[in-house]
């Protein structure tokens, strides 16, 4: 199991699922010419994509960093997005010994389906419950907003059945723009992909920090700046917010968790940007070979 220490700060980055998304989905204009060099797709032209989590514990505080697809996907969809990591996030706690019910705080970066599935479950009467019933649930107002009312183009990413009930349990906690939600641990809205996708970043010290990046930075090819997932709402947005994460990384030596990343998906930035992978600091996944169904989807 991945671990790495930041002060007062415990880290462990699990798998909280995996699918295989459109090649073209994650990658927008850059032809595929040169994206295939670094992300193979295979002959449906999907690329596989894993959902990093993170387990922080801080002070007795049991922090969640993204709940990736969960396991509500009934068989029609999770044969569509070919999920190859069917336990999803509540496998990966029980692997490291995390019980839902000791989870302090749960942070997602954005409330898309394969960022917060794992926010509910379904319980033994088969009805819709809070994975994490203790836990405060801590969201940008406008991400909450247009979930809620997404447009058009949108409004597949999102599942009511994901959110809804946490609001009904009373613990969403709104917040608007950069806020410190424990001493030392901050979300910090970039929009851009979605209208509240926010950073997750903690600072041990001025010179030790790190950042889960969401889809801010999903896959090492988006490390470079105009790069951007097709999905994207506001490109600019985007590429602006990227800048700035990438120069404090490379300034500051921040560690950078990217969202969707398979292999090696904490590490920092070298000369001219080179991905250096923080060694032994990888996701907790299933093997990779695929099932008799095939590869799996996003």
């Amino acid at each position: 199991m991945s671990l790495v220490r930041f002060g007062d700060f415990e880290v462990h980055l699990l798998t909280a699922g995996g699918w295989y998304a459109d090649g073209g989905s994650l990658f927008g204009v850059v032809p595929k010419l040169l994206w295939e060099k670094q992300k193979p797709a295979d002959s449906d032209n999907l690329v596989r994509c894993a959902c990093v989590a993170a387990v922080i514990r801080h002070r007795g505080r049991v922090v969640v960093c993204e709940t990736g697809i969960g396991t509500k996907l009934d068989e029609k969809l999770a044969r569509r997005y070919r999920i190859w990591e069917p336990e999803g996030l509540l496998g990966s706690l029980r692997r490291l010994g995390v019980r839902p019910e000791e989870v302090d705080l749960v942070l997602t970066t954005h409330l898309h389906w394969d960022h917060a599935g794992g926010l509910t479950r379904r319980g033994p009467d088969g009805r819709y419950e809070i994975t994490f019933p203790r836990a405060r649930h801590v969201v940008q107002k406008s991400e909450w907003d247009f979930a809620l009312a997404p447009d058009p183009r949108s409004r597949a990413a999102y599942f009511d059945e994901d959110l809804l009930p946490v609001a009904d349990a009373g613990l969403l906690e709104i917040v608007d723009g950069e806020t410190e939600v424990i001493p030392g641990l901050w979300v910090r809205r970039t929009g851009g992909h979605t209208p509240g996708h926010q950073l997750v970043v903690f600072r041990a010290s001025p010179d030790l920090a790190c950042a889960i990046t969401g889809d801010l930075v999903g896959l090492r090819p988006h490390l470079r700046l105009p790069w951007i997932p097709a999905a994207d709402l506001d490109v600019l947005r985007s590429v602006e917010e990227k800048a700035r994460l990438l120069e404090e990384a490379a300034s500051h030596r921040w560690l950078l968790v990217l969202g969707h990343e398979t292999e090696h998906p904490a590490g920092y930035l070298g000369a001219e940007g080179a991905w250096i992978p923080e060694e032994g600091f990888d996701v907790s996944s299933v093997p990779a070979q695929e099932d008799e169904a095939g590869p799996a989807a996003s």
